[in-house]
C-alpha cells in the first residue's frame, strides 16, 4: 500500500544497545567495574557527541552564543564549565516560543512518523504539563539504568515486582515496568497509585501474587505501611526481599530504619529525575552508585553556579551521555546533594558514588537569615508517631514594604481526632526548630485533608508557596 511503519523491533540495533549500555548482569562485570580512566574516556566521547547534536538546536545555540561560545570552543569535559547550565524554567520557556514541544526537541509534531515517539511529561502542578519526548534509545536506556538498580538490590528473574506508581504520563512508573518486563525477567505488578488502587488492594495482591520486590516512593511505602497497621496486616508474612524506594531527605535514617523494621525488608534510596532516568542507585552495601555511562554529574553552588569539590553540598547539574531526542546539557536539577569520589565498593562497582538528597533549591524558604527547605521538615514528622507523615509548608510574606518578610506555617496529618493537636502542634514545633535551626510554626489537620495538595502515592509535593499570589 506504499505506507512505511516504523516498526519498534527494527528502531534499535539491540546488540550495539546491550554492548554500549550493559544491562545486568553484564554492567557489574563490565561499565561497572572499569578503572577511572577508561569510564572518563567513555563520557568524553559521549559528551561530544551529544554536544554536537545540541549545536543544530536553536535552544542551545541561543543559549551558547550568547555566553560566547562557538562551535569547537568545548573540546572536552575539561571545558564544560564554560557551557551555561539551565533550569526546568528555561524549557518551559523554550516550549512557549515553539509549542507544543519547545526549541530543545530537533523535530516537532510534522516529524511524527519516521521513528516510534511518546511524550512523557514532568512537572504541572500549575499549568501545563512539560513535554519530553522519548525515542526507543531513551526509552530502554532508562529502563536499563533501573534494571541496574533492581539487580544490585536482589532482584532476579522470576520475581514479582510490585510498582504502585501509575503508568502514565509521569515516566517513573513506566521506567520500573521497562526494567522488570524488558531488561529483568521479573514479572511487573502495575497497580498504580494509591488514587487507581486503595492501600488495602495494594496489599491483598501483595500477599495473593507473592511479591518479592517493590518500587515505590518512600511516602506511600509509609503510607501502607499505617494501612497495614490499621487493618491487622502482617507486613512480615510477605515474601519481600527488597524495596527500591526513593526517600528523600532522611539524614539520619529513622525513616528507612522504621520502614525495615515493619516490612522485614531492605529498603534501599534510589535518585533519579523524568529525563535523565536514574542517575544513581544503591547497591546491597546501601552505596549510591553513579549510572556513569549515562550520566556526567557536577555539583554547583546554588546561587554562583561554580563547581564544587567533592564532598561539598550543592546542586545537582546532571549532562546526559546518551539522550539525543532531545539532549540534555549542564541541567540543573536543584536537588541538593554530595558527590563522593570513585572507590570499589564491597559489591564489585566501581563508581563515584552520590549521597542522599538534602532537600531542592528552588522549594528554599529565607527565615530570618537561615535557608529552609521543606524537604528538611521530613524527618521529625514521620518520627512522631501521632503523624500519618503527610505535611506541606505553606511559605507567605508578612508586613508590607521595608518590614516585609517571609514565614512558613508547617501543616501536619494527626493520625485520629483523638490526638490532642495542640500538644502534637508544641511537640513538632520544637523538633522542627531543632532540626531547621529556625522556628516556624505548625498546624495540625485531619488524617486525608492534605491528599489534594501532596498527593497520594506518586511524587508528593512540599511547598505551597503563597509568596506571589
Amino acid at each position: 500500500m506504499g505506507i512505511e511503519i516504523p516498526y519498534y523491533y527494527r528502531s534499535i540495533d539491540w546488540d550495539r544497545l546491550v554492548a554500549d549500555y550493559p544491562p545486568p548482569p553484564h554492567f557489574h562485570s563490565t561499565t561497572g567495574v572499569l578503572p577511572e580512566e577508561q569510564i572518563v574516556a567513555l563520557q568524553e566521547r559521549r559528551f561530544k557527541e551529544r554536544m554536537a547534536e545540541a549545536w543544530q538546536l536553536p535552544f542551545y545555540r541561543k543559549r551558547w552564543r550568547d555566553a560566547g561560545l562557538e562551535p569547537g570552543d568545548i573540546r572536552g569535559l575539561a571545558d564544560i564549565n564554560l557551557i551555561p547550565s539551565f533550569t526546568s524554567d528555561d524549557l518551559k520557556k523554550a516550549i512557549e516560543e515553539a509549542p507544543p514541544f519547545g526549541t530543545h526537541h530537533p523535530f516537532g509534531r510534522a516529524d511524527f512518523g519516521r521513528m516510534p515517539i511518546k511524550i512523557q511529561t514532568s512537572g504541572g502542578t500549575t499549568g501545563m504539563p512539560r513535554p519530553t519526548l522519548f525515542d526507543p534509545m531513551s526509552w530502554e536506556i532508562q529502563g536499563i539504568q533501573t534494571a541496574r538498580g533492581f539487580f544490585s538490590q536482589g532482584a532476579r528473574p522470576g520475581d514479582v515486582i510490585q510498582i504502585p506508581l501509575t503508568t502514565s504520563l509521569a515516566n517513573a512508573g513506566w521506567t520500573a515496568h521497562n526494567a522488570a518486563f524488558n531488561w529483568l525477567g521479573c514479572v511487573p505488578v502495575t497497580t498504580g497509585s494509591g488514587k487507581v488502587t486503595p492501600s488495602e488492594k495494594q496489599l491483598a495482591f501483595a500477599r495473593q501474587w507473592d511479591v518479592n520486590g517493590w518500587y515505590v516512593i518512600g511516602d506511600y511505602l509509609g503510607r501502607l505501611t499505617q494501612v497495614a497497621a490499621e487493618i491487622g496486616f502482617d507486613l512480615h508474612q510477605l515474601p519481600t526481599r527488597y524495596i527500591f524506594s526513593f526517600l528523600g531527605p532522611d539524614a539520619d535514617g529513622g525513616l528507612r530504619k522504621a520502614l525495615e523494621e515493619a516490612w522485614n525488608a531492605p529498603v534501599y534510596d534510589n535518585y533519579g529525575s523524568h529525563e535523565i532516568g536514574l542517575v544513581a542507585f544503591e547497591c546491597s552495601e546501601k552505596v549510591r552508585h553513579i549510572n556513569e555511562d549515562t550520566v556526567y554529574l557536577q555539583v554547583c553552588d546554588e546561587f554562583d553556579g561554580h563547581e564544587l569539590p567533592d564532598g561539598q553540598v550543592g546542586t545537582i547539574v546532571a549532562t546526559s551521555l546518551y539522550r539525543s531526542i532531545p539532549p540534555f546539557i549542564r541541567y540543573n536539577l536543584r536537588d541538593r546533594m554530595a558527590i563522593n569520589p570513585r572507590q570499589r565498593c564491597a559489591c564489585g562497582l566501581n563508581t563515584r558514588t552520590l549521597s542522599a538528597m538534602l532537600g531542592r533549591s528552588d522549594e528554599m524558604v529565607k527565615l530570618r537569615g537561615t535557608n529552609v527547605y521543606p524537604l528538611a521538615c521530613q524527618s521529625a514528622i514521620k518520627k512522631d508517631a501521632r503523624t500519618t507523615g503527610e505535611y506541606v509548608c505553606v511559605a507567605f510574606h508578612v508586613g508590607e514594604s521595608l518590614a516585609r518578610h517571609d514565614e512558613m506555617t508547617v501543616r501536619v496529618e494527626r493520625k485520629s481526632p483523638e490526638i490532642d493537636a495542640d500538644a502534637l502542634a508544641q511537640d513538632l514545633r520544637r523538633a522542627l526548630y531543632n532540626d531547621l535551626g529556625v522556628r516556624v510554626d505548625v498546624e495540625i489537620v485531619d488524617a486525608g485533608a492534605l491528599a489534594e495538595v501532596c498527593g497520594i502515592g506518586e511524587k508528593p509535593r512540599r511547598l505551597l508557596d503563597l509568596r506571589h499570589k
